[in-house]
């Protein structure tokens, strides 16, 4: 995805399809609307192939992603469309399918779940044989180039599907994806930020990378995100622990502890939190009146019953018992 000026794009999120279409009009209407207007590619399927597409394009000042499913297809930025471009932008693509890709007389082949990187102001092809799920990320090339150790040209640099730091930008870029509304400027250009960083640690970054001290801002912000999203699945589960969330994300305990003492709490005080307010949501909701403040505090995540009594009343002022009764919260 790209766009004419992206530093002045404000943040927007648009849902496309084929499916309401009728078959003849599916690839002239996604050819122009996607492929000519809004990517800058030329879109052709694959011979004896009937052609479906579908995906969500998502821009902030200065980046844009899109994740979309598509028939197996041909799509290639040629000079005519690179000529209306303004913006020179650099694109990580990757797919859950094989992709074969050229640029520059070059050609590289990737496995699926591989990412490669594009200039934007070259010509390029990509092919895919199989229905797949793309996801293409798109940032400045100024923005970018100058944060890379030796200001090095990333064109088709591969990088693979076992690097971690692919694994927390795709997923950063999905839970952009899964916000109901669009971001503010203000945040749009703090995940910008946040983009560029986990693509320039891609490529200069070492296999380890050590002590979250030595990480971009916009890495380690990804990374505590990540985590705290993954304690929120996890949450009302008794043996949620901080060596489980560490195992589960490839890294130390060590390393969690001091990503949340950075933000001044620790691990067991921030999951503390979330279960005692999913607690006090659940003793005020009516779907949940007739169940026990026992059975409300196992729901929770807490495993003793009167340490839940005792960190509530700490927490809140009141009991949960004071709660049931109708007596309101003074303070958080």
């Amino acid at each position: 995805m790209n766009s004419n000026d992206p530093n002045s794009t404000p943040s927007s999120s648009l849902f496309l399809s084929t499916a309401a279409l009728p078959a003849r009009d599916r690839l002239p209407v996604w050819r122009e609307v996607f492929g000519q207007t809004m990517v800058r590619l030329d879109i052709e399927p694959a011979k004896g192939t009937s052609f479906h597409a579908e995906g969500e394009l998502c821009a902030l000042p200065g980046a844009a992603f899109a994740s979309v499913t598509v028939s197996p297809v041909r799509v290639s930025r040629t000079q005519r469309l690179i000529a209306d471009d303004m913006a020179d932008m650099v694109f990580l693509v990757t797919a859950d399918a094989p992709l074969r890709i050229a640029q520059r007389g070059r050609e590289q082949v990737l496995d699926a779940g591989d990412a490669i990187f594009l200039r934007g102001s070259e010509c390029s092809v990509i092919q895919c044989r199989d229905r797949a799920r793309f996801t293409n990320i798109s940032v400045s090339i100024d923005d970018l180039t100058p944060m890379l150790a030796n200001r090095e040209d990333v064109s088709l640099t591969v990088v693979s599907r076992q690097n971690e730091m692919l694994d927390f930008l795709v997923g950063y870029v999905s839970l952009l994806q899964a916000r109901q509304k669009p971001c503010s400027d203000e945040l749009g250009r703090i995940a910008t930020a946040h983009i560029r960083d986990l693509m320039a640690a891609m490529i200069g970054a070492e296999p380890d990378c050590g002590s979250p001290a030595r990480e971009r801002g916009g890495v380690r912000a990804a990374r505590l995100r990540a985590i705290k999203s993954d304690i929120g699945t996890h949450l009302c589960e008794p043996g949620l622990s901080i060596d489980m969330i560490a195992a589960r994300h490839g890294i130390s305990p060590r390393y969690v502890r001091k990503l949340f003492q950075d933000e001044h709490t620790t691990f067991s005080d921030f999951v503390l939190s979330l279960r005692l307010e999913w607690s006090r949501r659940l003793l005020l909701s009516p779907g949940h009146a007739t169940c026990t403040i026992a059975s409300i505090a196992h729901a929770s995540g807490f495993s003793d019953l009167s340490y839940f009594n005792r960190t509530f009343r700490r927490r809140y002022a009141v009991t949960p018992s004071d709660i049931r009764n109708g007596i309101r919260i003074s303070r958080a």
